[in-house]
């Protein structure tokens, strides 16, 4: 995984979470470092999981198979779910369905990905 790669993303995570005032619910550590980075990889599939593009990107699809590798665990699982989860709320808008077919269309064996606002990702094994 080349982090650079998630730079301009990134940006736009965090001038999100500005806007939507969650910014003071980022705490610093290696933990949530890898939530910056798996929000960042996930937010190049946003536009299509919220119904805003018809079609999601090949780095889309890279982004998700980055975060399967970064949880190999499941306490791993379940933190990236619930950054991945706190990303989709904060967009406001999730088509369930998409996000549901998004690993299948991508190629990539990802089962904890939230397809809704109230998914609990606790509940990952």
């Amino acid at each position: 995984m080349t982090p650079t790669r998630y730079l301009p993303a990134l940006a736009a995570v965090a001038a999100l979470l500005l806007l939507t005032g969650r910014w003071q619910e980022v705490k610093a550590g290696p933990e949530n470092n890898d939530c910056a980075v798996a929000q960042t990889a996930f937010g190049d599939c946003i536009a299509y999981v919220s119904g805003f593009e018809d079609k999601f990107s090949p780095r889309c699809c890279r982004g998700l198979a980055d975060i399967k590798d970064m949880a190999p665990t499941a306490d791993r699982r379940r933190a990236l779910c619930a950054c991945i989860h706190s990303e989709m709320v904060a967009v406001g808008k999730v088509i369930p369905d998409r996000v549901t077919s998004l690993p299948a269309k991508c190629g990539v064996r990802i089962a904890f990905l939230p397809n809704s606002y109230y998914f609990k990702c606790s509940r990952i094994p």
